[in-house]
């Protein structure tokens, strides 16, 4: 099979799967759009900020309890996953995704939501690269891996200009 089979059965296989996550990811943004649970970071005495924390699986953070972490690659990854070793042949390729489907059963419904809805949150935020850290729902800071760090940044800023 040329190179443009192979990408087309990829693409293919690749379009069934979102195709199938489609509700998944509009339940997701109805989640989103009626409340997002972050997760709070408190560091010494001061108080508690709510740090979510949007990577890719090549990023890795460092001080990050506490904090809600979203891998944006997520579907990517699953898809990548799913089509690993499938056979040339078309229709063996699709029964055998779809046997892996299956076989992840809920799992594969829980990671796609989970992907979708960071996708969908990153959106929301306006995030257009990685690492991003979202602090209070307010404040991004970009290209920071170690979170306690970004909270610092965020906590000093809000300091200057005379916040509490």
């Amino acid at each position: 099979m040329s190179a443009f089979g192979t990408s087309f059965r990829r693409l293919t296989l690749a379009i069934a799967l979102v195709a199938g996550c489609a509700a998944i990811a509009l339940s997701a943004v109805a989640q989103v759009t009626q409340q997002t649970q972050t997760g709070t970071v408190a560091i010494g005495a001061a108080p508690p900020v709510q740090v979510e924390v949007f990577v890719n699986s090549a990023v890795r953070l460092t001080h990050a309890e506490g904090a809600t972490v979203y891998r944006v690659d997520g579907l990517q990854l699953l898809e990548a996953e799913l089509s690993q070793g499938l056979p040339k042949d078309e229709a063996q390729a699709s029964d055998m995704a779809r046997e892996r489907m299956q076989r992840m059963g809920p799992a594969l419904q829980e990671r796609a939501s989970q992907s979708a809805h960071a996708i969908t949150l990153a959106a929301t935020y306006g995030i257009n690269r990685v690492p991003a850290i979202v602090l209070d729902g307010s404040a991004i800071v970009y290209g920071v891996t170690d979170v306690s760090r970004a909270v610092a940044l965020y906590r000093q800023q809000k300091a200057t200009k005379g916040q509490r």
